[in-house]
């Protein structure tokens, strides 16, 4: 830009060097004729004059253009070219496969009776109940039953028969009779369901959690002897239990027929059947040809007119009951023990009852031994001292 102006002054400077040069008087030459040679020269000086104003005028606008900032063509921006929008994809959920529905499935509804932690007195009979629904696909016949699994039984039947057909979606009440144990403390027993060809089932999504039986043995009832000095019932843990196998721990974890068990009821089945509201030990000795079950309790002072006194029996359906009950004792510091007396019982229907004198002991610190020995196979050898006791009439 500047170049142009430069050259457009350059251009208009020689244009008017060459009209000044017009009008300027012939020098040298010969004078005009007619002595106009004045106002010639007037007119000269006054068209060089006003040719030098217009040419300064025209520099000047000139110049003030060249120093003016040209102001810039607007760009052309081009318009974005759209992007097309790319759909976003809806993820579609899988189809969940459907799970089958098992054949035997149960579910826990409630505890009708004997809520869990239920506080109890040693030997209480109660019954339990617990209410469940089939979610199963298959329905439940009176050939299904409610079985013992593990945990303690509470002299509890093995297994109880369902009451009445149930089918699918459907509930029902299954009832056990129990009694508490005879020591203070927590007791659970676990029961399961089983069906007519023999499945064990459950309750619970996987068909495999018990129903329970929780209670809280607080009090152990007092003996119904009112001369009673010692009761071997009360303090049947007092005592060391051994069987041929070696010793055991006192309460034992329900009856163990194969390595010899020791437990109390205050709520004893009979050889008949009935349940009496006695203490009674409940020992069965350990497998083997010589199985035994042998308890040695504390000494103690014995006094003349004292007397041994106790109700031996089997246990109600053991029919294979054969045992000798037998009572020994031996000195505090001694070695040397003597039997007292022996009994043999079977299961006849009958209560074998038993006092012994203690007389000739009088004054002397003795420890006795109570013992029972299997006369064959142990499998059914239940044997119980109800209502043991030293006591003096």
């Amino acid at each position: 830009m500047k170049n142009i102006v430069l050259k457009s002054l350059l251009v208009i400077t020689v244009l008017a060097l060459a009209l000044t040069a017009c009008s300027l008087p012939f020098v040298g030459g010969n004078p005009t004729p007619g002595g106009s040679q004045p106002q010639t020269n007037v007119e000269a000086t006054v068209s060089a004059r006003l040719t030098q104003i217009a040419f300064d005028t025209l520099v000047a606008q000139m110049t003030q253009q060249a120093m003016v900032t040209p102001t810039p063509l607007p760009t052309n921006t081009p318009w974005p070219t759209p992007t097309q929008a790319v759909p976003t994809a809806t993820a579609i959920p899988p189809t969940p496969t459907a799970i089958p529905v098992p054949c035997h499935q149960a579910s826990f509804i409630d505890d009708v009776t004997i809520k869990d932690k239920t506080s109890m007195t040693a030997g209480d009979p109660f019954i339990k109940t617990w209410r469940i629904k089939n979610t199963g696909t298959c329905s439940w016949t009176k050939d299904y039953r409610i079985v013992f699994l593990n945990g303690n039984a509470m002299n509890a039947p093995a297994s109880v028969a369902f009451p009445a057909n149930v089918n699918p979606g459907n509930t029902v009440d299954l009832s056990v009779p129990m009694n508490a144990p005879g020591t203070t403390g927590d007791y659970t027993g676990s029961w399961m369901l089983k069906a007519a060809n023999g499945t064990t089932f459950g309750v619970g999504a996987g068909g495999n959690v018990p129903l329970t039986v929780v209670i809280k043995v607080i009090t152990v009832p007092v003996s119904k002897d009112t001369h009673i000095i010692y009761d071997f019932v009360k303090n049947y843990c007092s005592a060391q239990w051994r069987t041929n196998a070696g010793f055991i721990n006192c309460p034992s974890n329900g009856f163990d027929f194969q390595n010899g068990s020791i437990t109390r009821s205050y709520a004893p089945v009979l050889e008949s059947g009935t349940v009496d509201d006695e203490g009674a030990l409940q020992t069965v000795p350990a497998t083997g040809g010589d199985g035994m079950i042998q308890g040695q309790y504390p000494s103690m002072i014995i006094h003349s007119g004292d007397v041994f006194a106790a109700s031996l029996l089997c246990s109600n359906k053991m029919t294979s009951c054969s045992v000798t009950f037998e009572l020994s004792y031996m000195e505090k510091g001694g070695s040397t023990k003597t039997v007292l007396g022996t009994w043999n019982k079977t299961l006849d229907g009958t209560i074998l009852p038993v006092t012994v004198d203690l007389s000739s002991l009088d004054g002397k610190d003795v420890i006795f031994f109570l013992k029972v020995m299997s006369q064959g196979n142990s499998k059914e050898d239940l044997a119980q001292w109800m209502a043991a006791r030293v006591t003096h009439p």
